[in-house]
């Protein structure tokens, strides 16, 4: 079989890569070793923004390009084709907590100068916009009006499914082999479990694999132990329906006391989740420190949001933890692989936030063989080690 390109990865930046590959006229294979959306990205809390990203300009406009993209495939597809929930996100603080409230003016400010949609409101309009959340009488927000949430999982299968429309081949449950290239390091190909297949570029989207994945493909056990991300654990609980209340109706970050998230599941449950606890899990623990660690999460819930049923519904819960790429600067890696012609590798920390992005910048990179300027700040020559 004889391809294009050949993405290994099928979370939601591999699909959207597929597909924006797929429609600039790419003949494109997708593997995925299990079945699409299956691994972070079914485990992601899936908030699309720009809104926590102000540090670095150039992070954040890439983040934006994300958001602004979104807003453009949901006209295309429908929202309901995605799982696009456009609720808006509040990021709300207390005038009580100096350092907080003059961080968030910060990230207001920012925001404001990066011409990003969003407002700063007061309590009045907090306690409109959330009657559920009991907000302290000095709560303040950044208010991020047209931030939306995803359906993950649904977002990456209807990317896939546009892929194959468009002509594209998506193989699940197909594990990658070797990587197949010339003693020149020019890639040809790579062995899959259906077979070899054949192409002058392979894109690895494998996000916290993506160092064993190399390391599995091109048979360096470097990149296990060397490459510059870290893997990253996050609880999230999600809670049975609230019906017929809808207990938070936007993306809900309280910086009131230990920080705390939520927003609402298209089921009618509560997906929540805590700074505070993802420090209290590892990848690899029991389920007793897992449940301990939810119990937790579902008092603070409760302390929040007053009618909220709190721990009393923890067996009803599902408890997932996801398994997040953390690049060693907390920015994406995007770009070729120095050293071998035709590999490429996308990791990243905001995968949901960034997918459409990164697809359309690493789409116009290998067509074109250069670097996009807004994807050049992010290659892998910034470390030392591929310098």
């Amino acid at each position: 079989m004889a391809f294009d390109l050949i993405i290994v990865g099928g979370g939601i930046v591999g699909c959207t890569c597929a597909y924006y590959l797929t429609k600039a006229g790419q003949k494109v294979a997708l593997i995925e070793r299990a079945s699409i959306g299956s691994g972070t990205t079914g485990n992601s809390f899936a908030w699309v923004n720009a809104t926590s990203k102000v540090s670095d300009e150039k992070y954040h406009r890439l983040n934006a390009l994300g958001h602004a993209m979104h807003a453009r495939l949901a006209v295309e597809f429908g929202e309901q084709t995605l799982g696009v929930t456009p609720s808006g996100a509040l990021i709300v603080v207390t005038r009580s907590d100096a350092a907080g409230y003059a961080a968030a003016k910060e990230q207001a400010r920012l925001l404001s100068a990066y011409e990003y949609p969003s407002a700063w409101i007061g309590t009045r309009e907090l306690r409109a916009l959330e009657p559920h959340v009991a907000f302290p009488d000095d709560a303040e927000a950044i208010y991020s009006m047209s931030d939306p949430y995803l359906d993950a999982p649904r977002f990456a299968r209807a990317m896939a499914d546009a892929a194959q429309q468009a002509g594209g081949t998506v193989l699940e449950n197909c594990t990658a082999g070797d990587l197949q290239a010339t003693d020149d390091g020019v890639v040809t190909g790579i062995m899959t479990g259906q077979g070899l297949m054949e192409a002058p570029n392979v894109l690895v989207t494998t996000g916290p694999d993506t160092p064993q994945t190399l390391s599995a493909i091109t048979g360096y056990d470097g990149y296990s132990a060397r490459f510059p991300m870290r893997r990253v654990p996050g609880l999230l609980v999600t809670t049975p329906s609230m019906a017929p209340r809808t207990m938070v109706r936007h993306v809900l970050y309280m910086s009131i006391g230990p920080e705390f998230h939520a927003l609402t599941t298209p089921g009618g449950g509560l997906k929540i989740g805590s700074d505070e606890t993802d420090g209290l899990i590892a990848e690899d623990q029991s389920p007793e420190n897992l449940r301990r660690a939810a119990g937790k999460l579902l008092k603070r819930a409760k302390d929040i949001i007053p009618g909220f049923a709190g721990e009393a519904c923890l067996d009803e819960c599902t408890l997932d933890v996801g398994i997040r790429a953390y690049p060693e600067d907390g920015m994406s890696l995007a770009g070729p692989m120095p050293g071998a012609q035709g590999l490429y590798v996308i990791a990243t920390h905001s995968g949901i936030s960034l997918a459409p992005a990164v697809a359309s910048l690493i789409t116009e990179a290998i067509m074109t063989g250069e670097m996009p300027d807004q994807l050049q700040p992010f290659s892998l020559e910034r470390f030392q080690a591929f310098a």
